[in-house]
C-alpha cells in the first residue's frame, strides 16, 4: 500500500477548450437538466424553477456539478472531466523536490505521456492495451483490448519545478477527470483478498401519477484493504495516517503499473486499525472512501 501525499501545484498552460455552457441568469424559466455557469461554477438543474433564486442559495433547484472545462481536473471530483477533441497538453509548476509521483483519474485518450522540466521523457502509458489470444480465431482476426482509465507513476527521483502532461486522442478525444501529483510514502504491503464496492448516488423521482424517472448520478468507490507493516515502522505509519487525515490523497494498493484500477483510490481514509501482531510484523486494517 503506497499513499501518494497531494502537493498543491499551478497551471502555467491548458490548452483545453474553455467552457460553453451558458450563464445563469435571474428570473429565467429553467428547466431539469438544464446546465448553467454561475460563479465559476457549473449547476445542473434538479427541477423546475423560475429563476429567482441563485444556483448557489437553492440545494433543492440546483446541483453543483465541477468547474468550467480547462479547470475541471481540478476540482474536487472524479466523474467529471477536462475534455479536448485533439491532443491535451496541460504544463503545471510544483515546489522544487516535493514531487517524485503521478496520478491521472477517469482518462480517455489513446496515450498518456509526462514530461519533466528539461522536456525528458518520465513515463509513458497506452490506455489500450492488446488482450493475449486464446483461440487460434483470435490470434488471426483479433484479440480484444483492455481500456483503462486510471493510471499511476510512482517515480524514485523528484520532479520538482515543471512538469508537462499530454493526453494523446482516441474516439472519445483527449479527457481527463483528475490529476494527482504529490510524493509517495510505502505503508506496507496489501494483503490478499481487499475488497471494493461502490454507492450510487443516483435518484429516483415519482410524480403524482406514479410516473417514475431516474436521475442518473455520479458514483464513489469504497475499499477495504489490510496490510502488512514492519512493526518497527508502526509509529512512522500512524504519523503519516494521523498528518493526512481528513485530506483527500491517493492510495494505491496495487503498486504495479498494470494492477488494479480499482485498488486505486483517491479520497481518504475513513478508519483505521493497527494490531501489533509481533515484534516483526503488524497489520493495518484501512477503510478508504473514493471521491465522486
Amino acid at each position: 500500500m503506497t499513499l501518494v501525499e497531494k502537493t498543491s501545484y499551478t497551471v502555467a498552460s491548458n490548452n483545453a477548450p474553455p467552457e460553453n455552457t451558458p450563464a445563469w441568469q435571474e428570473n429565467k424559466a429553467y428547466a431539469a437538466d438544464d446546465r448553467v455557469l454561475f460563479l465559476n461554477k457549473i449547476y445542473i438543474c434538479a427541477k423546475p424553477n423560475s429563476g429567482k433564486n441563485a444556483p448557489n442559495m437553492t440545494a433543492d433547484e440546483w446541483v453543483e456539478a465541477g468547474s468550467p472545462n480547462p479547470t475541471r481536473f481540478q476540482d474536487e471530483y472524479v466523474n467529471t472531466q477536462t475534455k479536448s477533441d485533439t491532443r491535451l497538453e496541460i504544463v503545471i509548476d510544483v515546489p522544487e523536490a516535493s514531487v517524485n509521483s503521478f496520478g491521472l483519474f477517469n482518462a480517455d485518450g489513446a496515450k498518456i505521456l509526462i514530461y519533466d522540466k528539461n522536456d525528458a521523457l518520465i513515463f509513458e502509458r497506452a490506455l489500450a492495451t492488446r488482450n493475449d489470444s486464446a483461440s487460434w480465431w483470435q490470434y488471426f482476426f483479433g484479440a480484444s483490448f483492455t481500456y483503462r482509465n486510471d493510471v499511476w507513476h510512482l517515480g524514485d527521483v523528484d520532479y520538482g519545478g515543471r512538469a508537462k502532461i499530454v493526453i494523446e486522442p482516441n474516439e472519445k478525444g483527449a479527457n481527463l477527470g483528475h490529476l494527482v501529483v504529490g510524493r509517495k510514502i510505502f505503508l506496507g504491503d496489501t494483503l490478499y483478498e481487499p475488497s471494493v464496492s461502490m454507492i450510487d448516488y443516483s435518484k429516483e423521482f415519482t410524480d403524482d401519477w406514479g410516473f417514475t424517472r431516474l436521475r442518473k448520478g455520479a458514483t464513489a468507490k469504497y475499499c477495504a484493504v489490510k496490510v502488512i507493516v514492519p512493526s518497527p515502522q508502526v509509529d512512522f505509519v500512524e504519523k503519516t495516517l494521523a498528518r493526512t487525515a481528513g485530506e483527500l490523497n491517493l492510495f494505491i494498493a496495487d503498486e504495479r503499473e498494470d494492477g488494479f484500477e480499482c485498488l486505486a483510490v483517491f479520497g481518504y481514509f475513513k478508519d483505521k486499525e493497527v494490531v501489533i501482531s509481533n515484534a516483526q510484523t503488524s497489520e493495518l486494517s484501512i477503510n478508504l472512501k473514493g471521491v465522486i
